[in-house]
């Protein structure tokens, strides 16, 4: 997504490029900025509250087919501020950079339309799915009241669509790279939240495809903007 060095520099002047671009990119991302950390503020405020009280609070803001029914506007909200372990941390900090890199080359409000639409989209059709599952005999009903947090969808959804800016000579790569990332593990977990990992995905990638025939269909070769 970047432009490398000239001339034949070692991979670890490669490496030194890609980490100062990443620190300029995040440093001047502040939507992501506040979104990651208003993330982590809520986690490190659950972590200090009474164990019931925080399991009430993920419960309360799961996208869980019982909550999507009764209240689905508001967790639809609320869920994607709120991670349910420490792992998750790591996944916080992976967003931040990857939406740092969505604002530079889209701008604010296209990274949070893309973000918000990968979301929604891939939590109402993994509902769709364990609805149709439940009716059929094929999902345990269980699965109703199942948590569901997470910023997840979110970064699946970015990350399938900063292939519009990628370069055509690695796009192929990152594709690639973002199917094992997101659809390997799901292979092996075969669960509800691999269903909403690959479908974020594709939103993801279906809106970098929409967006790159738009500028075909514009007539518009030139770089995207924020790239140098």
């Amino acid at each position: 997504m970047t432009d490398g060095p000239a001339g034949g520099a070692t991979p670890a002047h490669l490496l030194r490029h890609a980490l100062a671009d990443m620190w300029r990119t995040v440093r001047r991302a502040d939507l992501a900025i506040v979104y990651c950390s208003v993330v982590l503020l809520v986690a490190v405020v659950l972590w200090f509250l009474p164990e019931g009280t925080r399991d009430q609070v993920y419960e309360d803001t799961s996208t869980n087919l019982a909550n999507l029914r009764d209240r689905p506007i508001s967790v639809l909200l609320a869920s994607a501020f709120v991670i349910s372990s420490p792992s998750e941390v790591l996944l916080v900090l992976q967003l931040l950079v990857v939406l740092a890199y969505a604002q530079r080359f889209v701008g604010r409000l296209a990274s949070l339309a893309v973000g918000f639409m990968g979301h929604v989209g891939a939590t109402v059709f993994t509902a769709m799915v364990l609805t149709t599952g439940i009716f059929h005999g094929f999902v345990n009903p269980s699965v109703a009241t199942v948590d569901d947090v997470g910023v997840s969808y979110v970064m699946a959804t970015v990350m399938g669509f900063l292939t519009v800016v990628v370069p055509r000579r690695w796009r192929w790569w990152w594709v690639a790279f973002v199917v094992v990332y997101w659809v390997g593990p799901g292979l092996v977990a075969r669960n509800f939240t691999a269903v909403g990992h690959t479908t974020a995905l594709v939103i993801g990638l279906t809106v970098a495809f929409v967006a790159g025939r738009t500028r075909q269909a514009a007539g518009w070769s030139g770089d995207v903007p924020g790239r140098r």
